[in-house]
């Protein structure tokens, strides 16, 4: 493959027929079939779906096999549900995502437990369950980390948030590594203007345990509102979900690590983040 490093090639395999998890924000991608561990945004913020459908065929089975993706046995569960029903798992999608917007020292424990449980437990999970199962066949598979521009560069009032999806990021680079000369290809997918429903659900964890309350969705303070404010602003433009998805399918049968839909207004964030980083760098050197 050219372009990409020696270290991150893995063993070409066959197309296979597409089972596992749902693509992201339901997409339905023409020529692929739909199969997520979550959705980020969505109104089940932690839970999960699996399906099966055949490239280049519609109207494949779907089933919709609920779980939560920070329960470890239930991800395993929904491995050994999709296993008994499809017979194999060829795409895993770990994209369950949730936020909150504060300050990081305002922000509750309670929130940043729940933020790391199911943004970045949940994909340790999804890994640990299926990319075992993936090696096992002979056709391998392909695995889909959600992670976000959030992950790329930082930004006030989402500490919880920047912090697992930069934790994401970090995984998935290791993982492709790990799985070099495979058949089990990796992508990572950082969105950035996607129109999603996450705008509409900041603070929405739920009450879960016993000594927990029910968080108040009117906690955000001023400043937060107006970051909030903010971003549903600079949503005018953005790219569909069905977009993204697309963008997902092609880089999973191109076998390409990053997916980047609607990024192309935080190419000059990203840039200068890393020109900073070199400009460290050049200042050590120059100081000896």
């Amino acid at each position: 493959m050219p372009g990409v490093p020696r270290l991150h090639r893995r063993r070409p395999r066959r197309r296979p027929p597409v089972t596992g998890h749902r693509t992201p924000n339901s997409t339905r991608p023409k020529d692929w079939g739909r199969g997520s561990s979550g959705r980020e945004g969505s109104g089940k913020r932690d839970a999960g779906t699996c399906g099966t459908g055949r490239s280049g065929h519609r109207g494949g089975r779907w089933d919709r096999l609920r779980h939560r993706t920070r329960d470890a046995a239930a991800v395993r569960a929904l491995a050994d549900a999709a296993l008994a029903g499809f017979g194999r798992i060829d795409v895993v999608c770990n994209n369950a995502g949730v936020w909150t917007l504060n300050r990081q020292w305002e922000t509750e424990l309670a929130d940043w437990r729940w933020v790391v449980d199911v943004n970045l437990w949940g994909v340790v999970h999804g890994v640990r369950t299926f990319v075992p199962l993936m090696l096992a066949q002979p056709e391998g598979g392909h695995i889909v980390n959600t992670a976000s521009m959030g992950g790329l560069i930082g930004g006030a009032m989402t500490g919880p948030y920047g912090a697992t999806k930069h934790a994401i990021v970090g995984l998935t680079k290791g993982l492709r590594a790990e799985l070099a000369g495979t058949a089990v290809g990796v992508s990572l997918l950082c969105p950035g203007k996607v129109r999603s429903e996450m705008l509409d659900r900041v603070d929405g964890r739920p009450a879960t345990d016993a000594d927990d309350e029910a968080p108040d969705d009117g906690r955000a303070t001023p400043s937060a509102r107006d970051v909030l404010d903010a971003m549903r602003r600079s949503q005018a433009g953005a790219m569909s979900a069905a977009e993204a998805g697309e963008q997902v399918a092609a880089a999973i049968r191109e076998d390409r690590f990053w997916v980047l839909p609607g990024a192309d207004a935080h190419v000059p964030l990203v840039r200068a983040e890393f020109d900073e980083l070199i400009g460290a760098f050049e200042s050590m050197s120059a100081d000896g």
